[in-house]
C-alpha cells in the first residue's frame, strides 16, 4: 500500500541553524563547458602555437590602433616643413575635374636663366579600389603610378619612370598589408630576374601601446652581379597626445634622424628635425637642424623654415577665390650668397 508523502514546508526546506549553504555552479553564472582533450593537447608549453595565440589575444584586448606606413612616420613634420613645397621661377598649375573619378592637370614651369622651361600634362583616375596617375613633360619623360586594393587590408602599388637616360629610368613594385595594429610592406626597385640585381626592402611597423609604435626595415641591394649590400633601419613614433609627435629613425648605422611636431593652436603648428650623419668610408661627419612653422589664416597659409646652414625660406599661399590660389616663395642662403624666388598660380575648375 502506497502512502502519500506529506508536502514539505518552507521551514522544512530551510537549512538548520549552523549548517553551511554551498551555492551551485549554475547559481554563480558559470556554464559547464565540456573538456576538449584534442584542444587541450595543443596548449602545452612546448607548442609555439600556444604563445602565438596568447599574444594575439593580448593584442586584441589592448585594441591598439594601426600605426600607419613606415615611410610616413613623420608625416606631420613633412606637412609643416617647406622641403616638399619649395619652388623657384614661374609656375602655373591648371586642374580640370572632368568627372568625380577623373581629372587632368597642366603644369607650366618657367625656368630661371640657364634653365629650360617645361610643360607637364597629367591625368588622375581614382575610385574605391584603384588609383592611376600618369604624367609626361616636354622632354618625353613619362611617369606612371598604379595603386590597386586587392582587399580591405592588402594593397598592390607600382611606379614606373621612363626617361631619355637609362640611369633615370626605374620601376618599383610593392605590396602592403594593413593589419589591425601593424603594417607590413615589401618593395622591389628595378628588379632583374636575369642577374638578380636591384633593390629590395621589407618593413614592419607595430603598435606597442596606443601612444607608441616601433618598426624595422631591411634593405638588400645588388647594384651589379656579385656585389651585395644589406642594412637595417629602426624607427620609433611616440604620440603622447593629439597635438604632439616624437619620431626617431635610423638609416643603417650611419644616419640618425629625430623630429618633433607640435600643434600650438588650431591655426598654427611647428616642427623641428635633427639629422646626424657619420659615414666613415666617405669621410662625412656632419649634423643638420631645421625648424619650421605653418600658420593658417582665414584665406591664406604661410610656411617658414630655417636651418643651421644659414638658409631661410618662406612660402605664402593666398586663396583669392574658390579654386584659385596665388603662391609666392623665397629662399635666402646666407653662407653661399644665393637667392631663390618663385611665383605661382593654382587654378582648379
Amino acid at each position: 500500500m502506497a502512502y502519500a508523502q506529506p508536502a514539505s514546508s518552507p521551514a522544512a526546506q530551510a537549512p538548520a541553524a549552523g549548517d553551511i549553504s554551498i551555492p551551485s555552479v549554475a547559481s554563480l553564472g558559470f556554464k559547464h563547458r565540456p573538456v576538449d582533450f584534442e584542444e587541450e593537447l595543443h596548449f602545452k608549453f612546448w607548442n609555439p602555437l600556444h604563445y602565438y595565440k596568447a599574444l594575439n589575444q593580448h593584442r586584441m584586448r589592448l585594441n591598439l590602433p594601426n600605426p600607419g606606413q613606415f615611410e610616413m612616420l613623420n608625416r606631420e613634420v613633412k606637412g609643416t616643413m617647406l622641403t616638399n613645397f619649395m619652388f623657384d621661377g614661374g609656375r602655373a598649375d591648371l586642374a580640370k575635374i572632368l568627372s568625380p573619378n577623373f581629372q587632368v592637370m597642366h603644369t607650366f614651369q618657367l625656368g630661371l636663366p640657364g634653365q629650360p622651361s617645361s610643360f607637364e600634362f597629367a591625368g588622375v583616375y581614382a575610385d574605391e579600389n584603384t588609383l592611376m596617375h600618369g604624367k609626361m613633360d616636354t622632354d618625353f619623360n613619362l611617369q606612371a603610378r598604379l595603386n590597386y586594393a586587392l582587399s580591405k587590408k592588402l594593397q598592390f602599388k607600382s611606379q614606373a619612370q621612363m626617361a631619355s637616360s637609362d640611369s633615370q629610368s626605374m620601376f618599383q613594385a610593392e605590396s602592403e598589408y594593413t593589419g589591425a595594429d601593424y603594417t607590413a610592406n615589401v618593395k622591389a626597385i628595378n628588379p632583374s630576374l636575369v642577374d638578380g640585381t636591384g633593390i629590395y626592402l621589407a618593413s614592419y611597423l607595430q603598435s606597442i601601446t596606443p601612444k607608441l609604435s616601433i618598426g624595422a626595415e631591411l634593405l638588400y641591394q645588388c647594384p651589379m652581379p656579385k656585389v651585395q649590400e644589406t642594412s637595417t633601419s629602426f624607427s620609433m613614433r611616440y604620440q603622447p597626445s593629439a597635438d604632439r609627435v616624437w619620431v626617431a629613425q635610423t638609416q643603417g648605422t650611419s644616419i640618425l634622424t629625430t623630429s618633433y611636431w607640435r600643434k600650438i593652436s588650431e591655426k598654427c603648428d611647428a616642427g623641428a628635425e635633427l639629422q646626424l650623419v657619420n659615414i666613415a668610408s666617405q669621410g662625412r661627419r656632419e649634423a643638420s637642424c631645421s625648424v619650421g612653422v605653418k600658420y593658417d589664416f582665414a584665406a591664406s597659409t604661410v610656411r617658414a623654415m630655417a636651418d643651421n646652414f644659414g638658409k631661410v625660406s618662406m612660402l605664402l599661399e593666398e586663396k583669392i577665390a574658390p579654386g584659385f590660389s596665388f603662391l609666392v616663395s623665397g629662399e635666402l642662403d646666407h653662407l653661399k650668397g644665393e637667392n631663390r624666388f618663385g611665383v605661382g598660380l593654382n587654378i582648379e575648375s
